[in-house]
C-alpha cells in the first residue's frame, strides 16, 4: 500500500511517501508559520525522488490540526485536490496525536501540546496501553497553566509538542510533568502516513469530503470584526 502523509499545520512542513510501513522518502522543512506555502514543491520533490506519481497512491492521509489556520487550510485543500478524480482515499489525522506517536513508547500517559499564543496552547491527553495509544481528551484550547494544573492529578506525564519548551517554567511548577527531547516536538510525515493507514485499515473507506479541519478557535480577524459589531450595537 503506497501511502502519501503529510502535515503544514505547524512550523515544519514534513511530507513522507511509504509503502506499507517502509519509508521510500521523508522530507521535513520549517518554514515558520507559512510551512502550508512549500507544499507542493515538497510533493514535486518528493515523488521525482522516489521516482512515483501521484496516481500511484492508495492512500493520502493529512494533518487536521490545531495549529496555524493558513496551514491546515492549505493541507487538506491539497490533499482534497490531490484525491480529486483519481480514485485515491483520504484520511484525517490530528496534528496532536501524530506528535504524541513520538514519544508514547516509554511512557504511559502523553500530553501534546501546541502553542496558541498569548499564553493559551491547543491541547491533547493520550493513555498508552499495551503500546496502542488510547484518547483521553481530544483536542482542546486552553490556557496553559490551567493545563497544568489539570496534568497534576496524573502520575506521571510525558510532554511533548513546541508548548513543552515554551512554557517551561509552568510545567516545572509540576514534579510528574516530564518534558520530551526536542525532536519528540515536530510531525512527522511517516508518521501521518502510518497512522492514517493503521486508522484507514481499521474503518474502511472514507470520502475526502469528510475532511474536517481542527481549528478550536477563532482567528484573531474574526475575534476582532465581532468585538467591533458589538461596540457599533
Amino acid at each position: 500500500m503506497l501511502i502519501l502523509g503529510f502535515d503544514t499545520a505547524t512550523p515544519w512542513g514534513t511530507m513522507a511517501l511509504i509503502n506499507d510501513d517502509q519509508i521510500i522518502f521523508e522530507i521535513s522543512l520549517k518554514a515558520g508559520k507559512g510551512s502550508g506555502e512549500y507544499l507542493l514543491a515538497l510533493l514535486q520533490t518528493l515523488l521525482k525522488r522516489a521516482e512515483r506519481k501521484i496516481a500511484d497512491l492508495d492512500l493520502i492521509a493529512v494533518g487536521t490540526g490545531p495549529g496555524s489556520y493558513t496551514g491546515i487550510r492549505i493541507g487538506l485543500a491539497a490533499a482534497k485536490g490531490l484525491a480529486l478524480g483519481k480514485n485515491i482515499k483520504v484520511f484525517g489525522v490530528s496534528t496532536l496525536r501524530i506528535i504524541a506517536e513520538n514519544v508514547y513508547h516509554d511512557a504511559e500517559w502523553i500530553a501534546s501540546v501546541i502553542d496558541a499564543r498569548h499564553d493559551f496552547i491547543y491541547a491533547a491527553l493520550y493513555h498508552n496501553i499495551n503500546q496502542q495509544i488510547q484518547t483521553i481528551e481530544t483536542p482542546f484550547y486552553i490556557k496553559a497553566e490551567d493545563f497544568g494544573l489539570r496534568l497534576s492529578s496524573l502520575p506521571s506525564v510525558k510532554l511533548c509538542g513546541d508548548a513543552s519548551k515554551i512554557y517551561q517554567k509552568i510545567w516545572g511548577k509540576y514534579s510528574n510533568i516530564k518534558i520530551a527531547p526536542s525532536d519528540g516536538d515536530r510531525p512527522l510525515g511517516s508518521l501521518v502516513a502510518r497512522i492514517g493507514a493503521s486508522a484507514f485499515q481499521q474503518t474502511g473507506s472514507f470520502d475526502s469530503e469528510q475532511l474536517i479541519p481542527c481549528y478550536l478557535r477563532k482567528v484573531e480577524a474574526e475575534i476582532r470584526l465581532e468585538e467591533s459589531l458589538c461596540k457599533r450595537e
